[in-house]
């Protein structure tokens, strides 16, 4: 059996999906994390969210608050869904590359 070889382009676009993926996972913490008040006020979670607040889009949604005392972020939620939608248009057109 012979390994068939990816093109260049094919593999860039593999590439630049694995990266959204990983983006995509950075503002799903975010998302879960916020949705929690005691997860978001530890000293980890702190860290977390600021280091992950720099992957969510600022589209202004106003956040909406959990029973759990914290708070559910819109914005975090469509970041997740476009990434996600944008690396699945990505992955059918990787099929012709």
């Amino acid at each position: 059996m012979s390994a068939s070889k990816s093109s260049p382009a094919r593999t860039a676009v593999t590439v630049l999906m694995d990266v959204l993926v990983a983006v995509a996972v950075a503002a799903l913490a975010q998302l879960v994390i916020s949705f929690f008040g005691v997860m978001s006020s530890a000293p980890w979670g702190i860290s977390l969210l600021r280091v992950t607040r720099y992957v969510v889009l600022p589209l202004a949604l106003a956040p909406i608050a959990t029973p759990y005392a914290g708070i559910f972020d819109g914005n975090a939620a469509v970041t997740v869904l476009a990434l996600l939608g944008v690396e699945w248009a990505l992955g059918l057109a990787r099929r012709n590359v």
